[in-house]
């Protein structure tokens, strides 16, 4: 951070680059219009990200879909693995899982074991 003097040497401005925000940012006030601005211009480009970055950056939202969709008696559902294109495992709040597998052409499940 820097502060930019006039030509009397009186303080006129800060220049704050973007690489230090991310340490500053806990004690700026959320609602001021400093915070906004360089909240959204320290937001990387998405379409610029590498997939690596990406899944980086969609973290935090996506462990809170996932915490929401539990909270609400849902499961997540991931696949089984390669060698099982067709089986997934639903994965519930209180830890329970089980194995189904779907048809890939009408979607219907089929459960074939707890896990």
């Amino acid at each position: 951070m820097e502060v930019i003097l006039d030509s009397e040497k009186k303080p006129r401005g800060v220049f704050l680059p973007l690489e230090e925000w991310e340490a500053l940012k806990y004690s700026i006030n959320k609602a001021s219009n400093l915070y906004k601005l360089m909240d959204e211009l320290s937001h990387p480009d998405i379409f610029e990200m590498t997939p690596e970055q990406f899944s980086q950056y969609m973290q935090p939202a996506s462990a809170k879909v996932v915490k929401k969709a539990l909270d609400n008696g849902l499961y997540v559902s991931y696949p089984a693995g390669a060698e099982l294109p067709d089986n997934f495992i639903h994965e519930y709040k209180n830890g329970k899982k089980v194995l189904v597998e779907v048809d890939p052409n009408s979607g219907m499940e089929r459960f074939l074991r707890n896990l």
